[in-house]
This record gives C-alpha cells, sequence and structure tokens, in this order.
C-alpha cells in the first residue's frame, strides 16, 4: 500500500527522523500518519495492499481522503473499507481521486448533492476565485455546513471560494 508515511513510522507508531523533514514542512500531517496507520490495520483484515492514499484533509465532523490510484480499493466492498476508517476516526470520511479535475472532486466532496458548475471569478487586486454552483434543493444534502464546506474547498484548492445555491 502507498501512502506519504513510511512503513517504519507506521511499524513504530511514530514519525521516524527520515520522514520528519516532510513533517516540519506540512507534507505530512498528524492526519496523514494517523489515516496511514489505520489503513495499515485494515489491510491486515482486507487486502487493500494495491491501494494509494496520497493526502488526508480534515473539515469540521468530516475528512477527505485523496488517492492517486482506484478509489474503489479505499471504498472496499460494501464500503467496508471507509466505514472502518470511519468510525477509527470518529469522522465521516469521503475518497476523491486526486489528479482528476478539480470540478469532479468538489462533485466527490458535496456528493450526494447536485454540482451545477464551478466558475472563476476575479475580484479586485487581482486576486483569482471560484465559485461553486450548487442546485438550491440540495441545500441541506452536503456533508457539512455551507460555511465549513467552503473552508475545506478554499485549502484543497488554494483559492478563495464561493459556495452559491441556486
Amino acid at each position: 500500500m502507498k501512502t506519504p508515511v513510511c512503513t517504519d513510522c507506521i511499524r513504530n507508531g511514530a514519525i521516524c527522523p527520515n520522514c520528519e523533514p516532510l513533517h516540519a514542512a506540512g507534507k505530512i500531517t498528524k492526519l496523514d500518519f494517523e489515516v496511514a496507520s489505520i489503513l495499515a490495520k485494515i489491510n491486515e483484515r482486507y487486502n487493500i495492499s494495491g491501494a494509494e492514499f496520497s493526502r488526508a484533509v480534515s473539515f469540521g465532523p468530516a475528512v477527505v481522503i485523496f488517492t492517486s490510484g482506484n478509489p474503489g480499493l479505499l471504498i472496499g466492498r460494501n464500503g467496508r473499507v471507509v466505514s472502518e476508517l470511519s468510525s477509527a476516526l470518529g469522522k465521516k470520511v469521503r475518497v476523491v481521486k486526486e489528479g482528476t479535475d478539480i470540478k469532479a472532486s468538489i462533485a466527490d466532496i458535496i456528493a450526494p448533492a447536485m454540482l451545477l458548475g464551478v466558475n472563476t471569478i476575479f475580484r479586485p487586486g487581482g486576486i483569482e476565485g471560484m465559485k461553486v454552483r450548487i442546485q438550491k434543493s440540495d441545500t441541506k444534502v452536503p456533508p457539512v455546513d455551507a460555511v465549513t464546506l467552503c473552508a475545506a474547498i478554499s485549502r484543497i484548492v488554494g483559492k478563495e471560494v464561493e459556495i452559491v445555491f441556486e
């Protein structure tokens, strides 16, 4: 299984000296380490050794896990893997394929709400942002409230995000 944390870190239960510079630079977070450790335990019961875990981002009562490989491996048959991961973390878990276009990633995060579109907006001072348009009838459907969702998507895409229900 491919994770941002090495197998020595997972085995020892602490970040090793080789991974410490990555942790200090913010490329590996404590959440990444925690998710990698849980996935290693899950790998003993279910064979998910072909899974690729890139990073994890926490927002409110949910965690988004990015994978560069097949997301189905981290979801598992009948959602077993993602369910165990969710109960171990104590939060809802979303698995999103990294490297796809941003619109597909946002659609995966807000599911089952319907994404109408993603627009680029230009603010005064040359600041570029994004407007995420969600169907108005899905106001209560996203996994978290609009403010938390907006902050999470902003952190993921690295731009200012505005969410609009139309």
